[in-house]
């Protein structure tokens, strides 16, 4: 956690004022910044580091070195593979050689397996308080600013450090000589003196945060902001799926596929290389002390005190739009890059079915002389893969025939992609890749196996559908392609487009989407070549697909709405991927994403769509639900915390509040039937359930408002009802809306419910 200010002297004065905490914009001699952080422990650490390389492209910022904070062997290798995915392979990395400090391995270790750097472990990179000696000793005195987002252990070292070959100094007085200023994501703020736990960063080495703050001999800027403030959720569905940044904040454990993540290093970022105006009053005129057995930190007023602390003065979605802006910034450019494309269904996005058995890590299990896995990327999106390769460590159960196929159009056609026979499984060669021919962009793969054991059993230990990534540079786009040159979509209806470009070496890779008429037709981008186009009219429109000055384009007509104009289409708290709604004989079929009814992340929460009615103060409406998901993905991946797809009644008093009153009868994949509610508006809290059990589809659902209460009915027939399953004492006035609800629980792939018989009544 992290962020920055200029400190002018050691009076009050001069701490509040802005040109003192806000480096110059396009300043002739950028920030020289030293990042420490422990990246292993939370994503957002990678989103900081994205904000820095942003401000490097744009002149702001010198990146001096990275280094890794506690004795996890990954950290390391995690922030070498972000420097080199921008192209910056030479920026020093460093690491904590302390033994035992928070050495667990975490998600880097996914971002490790997939993006090149210099050395498999931390172990072979340099020690970080002798680089932090050599790189300081280097510099311009007093130009450095060090960034430090996780425990203070490094820093604590440097100050115990002793003179060396770099420099004769000691760490205090080195510090001194050449550091600007140091920015501290660590601390709560403002400290209450009866606070009972010390933050995070403080209490995980408090006699380091200790040493650090009552000896550090340059000013201090303490950041403590970010616990309510959510970034990253735009980064997951605007920047390349293959990019770093995006699977950190879609793999990250506790992120539940929201794709946000409260933000205290990114906003210590932000500060650093753009300045705290306007988000932040800087409170100085102190000194943070903390205490060296617990972590927690108070403050004592001291008008030559060197420390100040952020106060956020705007409101949050300013600032996590600034911070979105900052972290897609930069744009990195993969170079022979192999990407597994198959961790899509790792994040919900690519849904996998298979004859036999499938595990959580992956490995296939066929019994039978023959079998097929499949991998359907979701929302019709289509995939490049240009080899493939299998891994067989199973010498009795080893494939005597591998076939790859591909299709486009929902499996009815399968064009063969690869053909292998005895492919040559050996102890020694247990995986074995192969190129395909003719690589194209395809929705579905199978895998068609066959098998060698005399008990006709295959067995896979993993599988990789491989995209070969390299923007070679002065290379330039020649042509761009669009799947579709012709699209028809209905008003609250939506369509995919791929693009593609070539040739498939060019430096830039990202689509730029227009919409020649948005009162007609929508384009929302999805990644790096895929768009959703959404009708909103009756029409014609052109879509354009624009890289590099080379453009082609797509003719969309719009034709009028299947929903009955009693009917209104909503999407609640924007999800990123759009929905949409059809009505054919009766049947309502809902899609759209969301991440759930109830979440704390305010920004994802009560997200789904919503096709509804005005209410009454006596109001009904029953519906019979057909189907509902499935919930995209394969095995949960091991940290997979994501809520079910959903689909039901809900009666809501607005459609605009992002946590309103409302009573909701759902339904998920696997048969679980749960009210919920919510009494009091804005009250993010108050998320009411109860458990009804177990149904089995089709399901008949009714909700009935009259008086005080709202009742929830069940039935299996639509006809025999029975007693009311719940009885929610609520009312809602004349403004609420009562309807079909559909949230997929996955802010990066849409699910369906179909819904017939639904029957209003006032």
């Amino acid at each position: 956690m992290r962020f920055q200010a200029h400190f002018i002297g050691f009076c009050i004065t001069a701490l509040l004022c802005m040109t003192t905490v806000q480096p110059a914009i396009g300043a002739e001699v950028p920030t020289r910044i030293i990042f420490d952080s422990d990246v292993d422990h939370d994503c957002d650490d990678i989103g900081a580091l994205f904000i820095l390389h942003g401000a490097i492209e744009r002149g702001n910022a010198t990146l001096l070195a990275t280094m890794g904070c506690t004795s996890s062997i990954a950290i390391a290798p995690c922030l070498d593979a972000i420097n080199t995915w921008f192209g910056r392979p030479e920026i020093p990395v460093g690491t904590l050689k302390d033994d035992g400090f928070l050495d667990h391995q975490g998600f880097a270790n996914e971002l490790i397996q997939r993006y090149p750097h210099k050395h498999a472990s931390g172990k072979d990179y340099p020690d970080a308080t002798t680089l932090y000696r050599q790189i300081l000793a280097k510099q311009p005195d007093g130009s450095v600013v060090i960034l430090a987002v996780g425990p203070l252990r490094n820093l604590a070292n440097l100050l115990r450090s002793k003179p060396d070959d770099s420099s004769p100094l000691n760490g205090i007085a080195l510090v001194a000589k050449k550091v600007k200023r140091l920015d501290v994501m660590g601390g709560n703020y403002p400290p209450h003196a009866n606070a009972k736990e010390g933050e995070w960063n403080f209490k995980q080495d408090p006699a380091s945060a200790a040493l650090v703050c009552s000896t550090w001999p340059t000013p201090i800027l303490f950041n403590g902001e970010g616990g309510s403030t959510n970034s990253g959720r735009r980064v997951t569905y605007e920047m390349p799926e293959h990019n770093p940044l995006t699977l950190a904040y879609r793999l990250y454990p506790g992120v539940g596929y929201a794709g946000d993540r409260l933000s205290w290093d990114p906003i210590s970022s932000l500060v650093a290389v753009q300045g705290s105006s306007p988000w932040f009053e800087v409170v100085g005129g102190g000194r943070n002390v903390t205490d060296a057995a617990t972590g927690i930190n108070t403050w004592q007023s001291d008008p030559t005190g060197q420390h100040a602390y952020l106060k956020l003065k705007v409101r949050k979605h300013e600032l996590e739009s600034a911070l979105e802006d900052a972290m897609t910034a930069g744009h990195g450019r993969p170079q022979h890059l192999q990407f597994n494309t198959v961790i899509y269904s790792d994040t919900g996005m690519c849904r996998v079915t298979c004859e036999g058995e499938r595990s959580n890590r992956g490995e296939w299990l066929n019994k039978g002389a023959s079998g097929w896995i499949q991998y359907q990327h979701v929302d019709d999106r289509k995939r490049l893969v240009t080899s493939y390769a299998l891994t067989c460590t199973d010498r009795e159960r080893l494939p005597r025939t591998v076939e790859l196929l591909g299709s486009n159009d929902g499996g009815m056609v399968w064009s063969r992609l690869d053909y292998q026979e005895n492919p040559g499984f050996t102890a020694a060669s247990p995986r074995r890749e192969f190129p395909i021919a003719n690589p194209a962009k395809w929705n579905r793969f199978r895998l068609r196996v066959t098998s060698t054991d005399a008990r006709h059993e295959t067995r896979v230990s993993a599988i990789e559908l491989l995209e070969a990534i390299h923007c070679a540079p002065g290379v330039s786009v020649t042509d761009v392609t669009i799947d579709s040159p012709k699209l028809t979509v209905p008003v609250n209806g939506r369509a995919t487009l791929t693009g593609t470009t070539l040739p498939r070496t060019s430096f830039q890779r990202e689509l730029t989407w227009v919409s020649s008429n948005p009162a007609v037709a929508t384009v929302r981008q999805i990644g790096e070549q895929i768009a959703m186009v959404v009708g909103h009219q009756a029409g014609q429109c052109t879509i354009t697909a624009i890289i590099d000055g080379v453009q082609t384009a797509c003719q969309v007509t719009v034709v009028p709405s299947t929903l009955p104009a009693v009917w209104q289409y909503n999407e609640l708290n924007s999800p990123a991927i759009p929905g949409a709604v059809s009505v054919v004989d009766d049947a309502f079929t809902l899609t759209g994403s969301g991440h759930a009814m109830t979440s704390w992340w305010e920004r994802v929460r009560d997200q789904g769509v919503f096709v509804s009615q005005p209410a009454s103060a006596a109001v009904e409406l029953s519906a019979r639900l057909t189907s509902v998901g499935p919930n995209v993905g394969g095995p949960a991946y091991q940290w997979d915390n994501r809520p079910p797809t959903v689909a039901g009644l809900m009666l809501r008093e607005s459609l605009s509040e992002a946590c309103g009153r409302y009573v909701l009868i759902q339904v998920d994949p696997s048969g679980n039937l749960v009210c919920r509610w919510r009494n009091k508006t804005g009250d993010q809290d108050d998320n009411q359930r109860k458990d009804l059990g177990q149904v089995s589809l089709p399901v008949h659902l009714k909700l009935i408002q009259n008086g005080p209460h709202v009742q929830v009915f069940v039935s299996a027939d639509g006809t025999m009802w029975g007693e009311p399953r719940a009885t929610i004492p609520a009312t809602f006035g004349q403004s609420s809306r009562i309807g079909l609800f559909l949230c997929s629980g996955n802010t990066f792939a849409s699910s369906q419910g179909i819904f017939d018989r639904v029957r209003p009544r006032k």
